[in-house]
C-alpha cells in the first residue's frame, strides 16, 4: 500500500508506522505499538547476550593441601554448572625446585576429581613454569 494509506490507516487505528526494513525494496513498515516494539526489541537483545560464556582461571600451587584442593574444586564445579569455561592453572611453589612430574601429577588429580562433570578443550601444556589445561562443561 502507499505511504499515505498507511499512515491514515495508523492514525486510524490509533498506532504506529514503524519501518521494519529500510533497506528493502520497496521499504517494509508495520503497523504497531512502538513502545511494544522497542521493549521486545530490547528483550531480545539482552537474550543474546545472556548466551555467552566467560572463561575463568583457578590457581593451585604443586604442593596443595587435601582440603584447599577441594575448596578449589568446588569452585570450579561452581563455575562449570554456570556454563563457563575454566582454565586449570598448576604452578610450582616459589622457593621449592622446580619439578614437572609434581605439576603433571596433581594436574591428573585434579583431572580425576572432577570426573565426568567435564569436557577437555585441546591439551595439556607448559606455559612457562606453569601447567596449564582448559576445560567446559560436558553438554
Amino acid at each position: 500500500m502507499s505511504r499515505d494509506q498507511a499512515i491514515k490507516l495508523s492514525t486510524e487505528k490509533e498506532l504506529d508506522l514503524v519501518e521494519v526494513s529500510p533497506n528493502a525494496k520497496p521499504p517494509v513498515a508495520r503497523i504497531m505499538e512502538w513502545s511494544k516494539f522497542k521493549y521486545e526489541m530490547g528483550k531480545k537483545k539482552k537474550e543474546s547476550k545472556s548466551h555467552k560464556s566467560e572463561q575463568k582461571e583457578m590457581w593451585f600451587q604443586a604442593y596443595i593441601g587435601e582440603g584447599d584442593l577441594d575448596h578449589k574444586l568446588k569452585r570450579v564445579t561452581e563455575f562449570l554448572d554456570k556454563k563457563n569455561q575454566v582454565k586449570l592453572t598448576v604452578r610450582p611453589a616459589r622457593r621449592k625446585r622446580y619439578d614437572r612430574d609434581a605439576l603433571t601429577a596433581l594436574m591428573k588429580r585434579i583431572l580425576e576429581k572432577l570426573g565426568e562433570k567435564i569436557k577437555v578443550d585441546g591439551y595439556a601444556k607448559f606455559e612457562g613454569r606453569n601447567y596449564v589445561i582448559i576445560v567446559s562443561p560436558k553438554r
